[in-house]
C-alpha cells in the first residue's frame, strides 16, 4: 500500500518538473457563453478549421474538445458554451467529472461579447458558471490561482461591423477594453489583468492573442510562477502526510517501551530520507539535518529514558502498568512530534 502511495507521489513530482519546462505545450481552457464564438476563435488562431462550430452537445457525450494548435505551441480545451442547456449547473458538474482525464490548465481564456456586457444579468450568469469551474480548478491545484485572459470577441460590433481606423477609434478601443476589464473583474473570482479585443469575422486582434498565449510570451513567467506555487503547496501536503504517519506510528509502538526506542529510531531515518526528497535546497541531506537537529534527537532520547524510569516506579502499584503505558504513549508522541515538526520546518520551509 505504502509503495503504491509513494510511487504515485514520485510520478506526480516528475510531472511537476515537466510543467516548469518553458518550451512545453501550454494547456488553454476556453470558457464562455454559447454565442461567444469560442470555436471560431480557435479556428482563427490556427488559421484552419480544427474545431467543430456547434451550439449543440458535442460528440460522444463529451462537453469539451481537445485541440492541439502547433502554431502557438498550445493545446486548447474548448468547452461547450454556457447557456446551451437549460441547467448549466449540471453541465459544470459533468465537466468536472469528464475533465479529470485532461491536464489542468496553464491559462484560462474567458470569451465574452458586447451583448453580454450590455446585459448585466447575462454577464453575471456566464461569470457564475465560469467561477464554478475556476473554483474547482483552484481546489484541485491546492488553491493556486490560474492566469486568466479576457477576450472581448465580436469587437467590430462597437464600430458598426467595421474595424477601428482612426485616432479617435483607438481611444475608443482603450476605453472599451478598460471598461470590459472593470465589469468582468467585478464578478470573476480570479481577476484578469489583460483584455484583448478580437473580431473573428474581421481577423482583428488574432495576432495579438496568438502572441499572448504563445509559450514564449510574457505569460510564460506568470504560468511558471503559478506552477511553482502549486509545487510548493503540493510538497507541503506530502510533508504533512509523512509527519502525520510517522507520529501516529511512533505513538502506537510506545505501548512497547523498549522496542519504541529502536522502532522510532528506524522511522526517523526513514522520515529523513523521505522529507529530503521534497526539499527545495538540494544541499540539504539527512546527514545535514542530523547535525542541525542533534539537540532535538538528544531531547527525544532523554524523554524516553525518563519515561521508562518513571514508568518503572509506577509499576510498583496496582494500576502502575496502565499509568506507565499512558505516560509512554504521551511522551513518545510528544517527543517524536517535536522531532518531526523540526524536520518539517527545516526541510520544507
Amino acid at each position: 500500500m505504502s509503495n503504491k502511495l509513494f510511487n504515485e507521489l514520485f510520478t506526480t513530482l516528475d510531472c511537476l518538473q515537466e510543467i516548469l519546462n518553458p518550451n512545453r505545450i501550454h494547456i488553454c481552457y476556453c470558457l464562455g457563453s454559447t454565442d461567444a464564438n469560442k470555436s471560431s476563435l480557435i479556428n482563427s488562431i490556427c488559421e484552419k478549421e480544427v474545431c467543430k462550430v456547434s451550439n449543440d452537445q458535442m460528440a460522444d457525450g463529451e462537453n469539451f474538445q481537445i485541440l492541439p494548435v502547433a502554431e502557438v505551441n498550445a493545446t486548447f480545451v474548448d468547452i461547450i458554451g454556457f447557456g446551451s442547456q437549460t441547467d448549466d449547473s449540471s453541465l459544470v458538474e459533468r465537466l468536472k467529472e469528464q475533465m479529470q482525464t485532461v491536464s489542468f490548465p496553464d491559462v484560462v481564456i474567458v470569451v465574452i461579447t458586447r451583448e453580454e456586457l450590455i446585459n448585466t444579468k447575462s454577464l453575471k450568469n456566464t461569470m457564475d458558471n465560469v467561477n464554478n469551474v475556476l473554483n474547482w480548478m483552484k481546489k484541485e491545484c491546492y488553491n493556486t490561482e490560474i492566469p486568466v485572459i479576457c477576450v472581448l470577441n465580436k469587437f467590430d460590433e462597437y464600430f458598426n461591423n467595421e474595424l477601428p481606423n482612426s485616432d479617435a477609434d483607438v481611444k475608443k478601443v482603450e476605453k472599451y477594453t478598460r471598461k470590459t476589464l472593470q465589469l468582468v473583474n467585478k464578478y470573476l473570482v480570479i481577476p484578469t489583468t489583460k483584455c484583448i479585443p478580437v473580431s473573428v469575422t474581421k481577423n482583428y486582434g488574432i495576432n495579438q492573442l496568438r502572441l499572448s498565449i504563445n509559450a514564449v510570451s510574457p505569460l510564460n513567467a506568470q504560468i511558471i510562477d503559478k506552477n511553482l506555487d502549486y509545487i510548493s503547496q503540493y510538497r507541503r501536503s506530502i510533508a504533512n502526510k509523512i509527519i502525520a504517519a510517522f507520529c501516529a506510528a511512533s505513538a502506537a509502538v510506545s505501548f512497547l517501551p523498549i522496542a519504541d526506542i529502536i522502532i522510532v529510531s528506524f522511522f526517523q531515518e526513514w522520515m529523513y530520507l523521505m522529507l529530503v526528497c521534497f526539499s527545495v535546497d538540494p544541499s540539504r541531506t539527512p546527514d545535514s539535518f542530523k547535525a542541525v537537529n542533534h539537540i532535538h534527537q538528544g531531547s527525544s532520547l532523554a524523554i524516553h529514558t525518563d519515561t521508562l524510569f518513571v514508568g518503572g516506579v509506577f509499576q510498583l502499584i496496582r494500576v502502575g502498568y496502565l499509568i506507565d503505558s499512558g505516560i509512554c504513549v504521551f511522551a513518545g508522541a510528544m517527543s517524536t512530534a517535536t522531532v518531526g515538526w523540526a524536520c518539517y520546518f527545516y526541510f520544507v520551509d
